[in-house]
């Protein structure tokens, strides 16, 4: 029988088992405690990968916001720069300053540290102050020809040797490029492109004849080049002139009054390399079926009413109400529509052919076929209600249709809308031979017209005789201002 294990060989024995234990238990739970620490703080570890996902977590969430943004600033502006885009990642408090995004890579570094990419690559270069609100792209608050800004900060434009365009007071944006058309957006939202006249020409002999102007009131010299620039195909002819006749013409009390006007804005054109013109035909929210409708408000934006049924005197005076940020407005002199003509054929690549002979190309003429974008259109501009839809519908070839403005895309060049043809628009130029009668001159092609007769740089005479000096006007005559 086995020998029974006294209680203090049992005791020393159980002892002894339990230490052992404790050892063990206590190596297994270091063990336990490194691979555990170790899972927690390396690289790969679980807060490492904690911290990670909490991160991604907090920068796509940031992107999204900054995604929200990007859509605010498209619907409270047609075309947002950058900033306005800048504006609205500070009001969603995403950064706390415009220096947070570079502008010239478009990446934005946000106050919670993190830096997104990639969002801004469609505005990098657009400028525009925003429609009123608080960014600016410049350093002070100076316009581009150093006039005052809104105070909503300074617009600064694009800028060459050759031309370097002014800025109203007020403008609430501006955008596009030389290349391609430059447009500015005014203080009461009419739009305006930019028609650069390249300062070198006045120091080019093919144009000055040996001689350049002395300065900016040399104003014969500047003339001369200017019309040996544009040449016979788009300027002033032996008949065809700038110049004075009667005060029933366009409203001048003189010729002093009319050579004044006409002086201010050769030496503007000379300083400035250029001028603008509309953006769009001058325009009304609300249709004119005769010369007895009420002169009402004139704007020049898309989807208006052709200014039409007015005589040359209200154009221009209508034309004089456009006057912006301490610039003029006015009717085109002769000079200018040749000059506008010249810089779409030097910028767009339009030849002399489709300027001169065949428009059907870019104009709403009788003839041509073409889809229209949007806005309406009307086949009899007399009759009351009148107008229809025009969105989606193709205008097709032997019909005569007359266009609210900017109805087409394809009947725009450089940003301008329907120079091409839609109505013809009046002129401060007359057409005159000694012991026969005077003319005022609209310019452009008609809706009615057929496109091998009437386009864009043609000349349309409107004879006045007498009294219908003064109250000519067509359904198919409207204008379209000039700034300087």
């Amino acid at each position: 029988m086995e020998k029974r294990r006294s209680v203090k060989e049992q005791k020393y024995t159980n002892k002894g088992i339990t230490l052992i234990a404790l050892v063990i238990t206590i190596v297994v739970l270091i063990i336990i405690a490194g691979v555990t620490i170790g899972s927690l703080t390396s690289d790969k570890g679980i807060i490492k990968e904690a911290r990670t996902a909490k991160e991604l977590a907090e920068k796509a969430s940031l992107e999204e916001q900054v995604e929200m943004a990007i859509i605010k600033a498209e619907q409270k502006h047609r075309d947002p720069g950058i900033d306005d885009v800048i504006a609205e990642l500070k009001n969603e408090e995403i950064i706390s300053n415009e220096d947070q995004v570079d502008k010239e890579t478009g990446a934005i570094r946000t106050d919670l540290g993190y830096e997104i990419t990639g969002k801004l690559d469609d505005y990098i270069g657009k400028v525009s102050t925003g429609d009123g609100s608080d960014n600016t792209t410049g350093g002070n608050n100076t316009t581009g020809d150093g006039s005052t800004g809104d105070g909503s900060g300074s617009i600064t434009p694009p800028t060459t040797a050759d031309t370097t365009p002014f800025v109203p007071e007020g403008a609430q944006k501006v955008e596009g490029n030389l290349d391609t058309g430059f447009i500015m957006t005014d203080s009461n939202g009419n739009e305006w492109v930019w028609i650069e006249v390249p300062k070198s020409i006045y120091t080019n002999t093919e144009y000055n004849e040996g001689t350049a102007p002395e300065n900016s009131e040399d104003y014969l010299k500047i003339e001369a080049v200017m019309k040996k620039y544009v040449g016979d195909t788009y300027g002033p002819s032996q008949y065809y002139s700038d110049g004075f006749y009667s005060a029933a013409q366009h409203g001048f009390a003189s010729s002093i009054d009319y050579t004044k006007w006409k002086n201010s804005m050769l030496k503007s054109v000379y300083e400035h390399g250029g001028f603008y013109i509309g953006k769009y035909e001058a325009g009304t929210e609300t249709a004119r079926y005769n010369e007895s409708n009420v002169l009402t408000d004139v704007v020049i934006k898309r989807d208006m009413y052709p200014y039409n049924f007015v005589t040359p005197s209200q154009a221009q005076e209508k034309s004089k109400e456009l006057a912006t940020g301490g610039k003029t407005s006015s009717l085109m002199f002769g000079i200018q529509r040749g000059l506008v003509s010249k810089y779409i054929e030097v910028k767009a690549g339009k030849t002399e052919a489709e300027m001169k002979a065949d428009g059907n190309t870019w104009g709403n003429f009788a003839d041509a076929n073409f889809l229209l974008t949007r806005g309406r259109c009307t086949i009899n501009p007399s009759a009351q209600n009148s107008w229809e839809d025009a969105k989606g519908a193709t205008k097709t070839g032997g019909t005569s249709i007359l266009l609210t403005t900017g109805a087409s895309d394809r009947n725009s060049v450089l940003g301008i809308y329907d120079y091409g043809g839609n109505v013809e628009e009046w002129t401060l130029e007359r057409h005159y031979i000694s012991g026969v009668k005077t003319y005022c001159v609209a310019q452009g092609g008609i809706y009615s017209g057929w496109t091998n007769t009437t386009v864009a740089s043609v000349r349309s005479q409107v004879i006045f005789r007498n009294a219908y000096e003064t109250t000519r006007s067509s359904a198919s005559i409207g204008f379209r201002p000039a700034l300087w």
